[in-house]
């Protein structure tokens, strides 16, 4: 029987890391693809900003200011920084918040006995609350209501 019940707790323990990494590289994706865009346009506004705000009246400088500008809106390595920020927060942001499964996992394949067997419930049990709090909106006052 306690063969049994440690490979339930060490498949619970696994299911619940499998999840909790999923959501995070999820959320990853999500917060990279919003800060690229953020950055992508932080640099637009000021490409356009210092490409309208001559400080002489020149031809020579406002095609300066118009090449400089295009090339800044093309450069292909401040997106990517705003991808790898993004993507970073986001895996951070999301890891934070599942702090709670995560330990409950680590507890159910890391330890073992009544430890073990206390992680694995802890993680049903979570998961349960998970699911009728933000499934089924019990306990939740909607934003109409309030």
């Amino acid at each position: 029987m306690g063969t049994i019940a440690n490979i339930v707790c060490k498949t619970v323990g696994i299911a619940g890391l499998s999840a909790v990494t999923y959501d995070a590289l999820a959320m990853a994706s999500h917060h990279s693809a919003a800060r690229t865009s953020e950055v992508t346009a932080d640099v637009f506004e000021k490409s356009i900003a210092a490409k309208r705000s001559n400080s002489t009246a020149s031809s020579l400088t406002n095609t300066m200011q118009s090449k400089v500008a295009d090339l800044r809106m093309k450069n292909p390595i401040v997106p990517i920084f705003g991808k790898f920020k993004g993507y970073i927060e986001g895996f951070f942001s999301s890891l934070g918040d599942n702090i709670i499964p995560i330990f409950l996992s680590s507890l159910a394949l890391a330890t073992k006995g009544f430890a073990q067997k206390c992680g694995a419930w802890g993680l049903g049990i979570f998961g349960v609350y998970q699911i009728a709090k933000e499934g089924f909106g019990l306990g939740k006052t909607a934003p109409v209501d309030e």
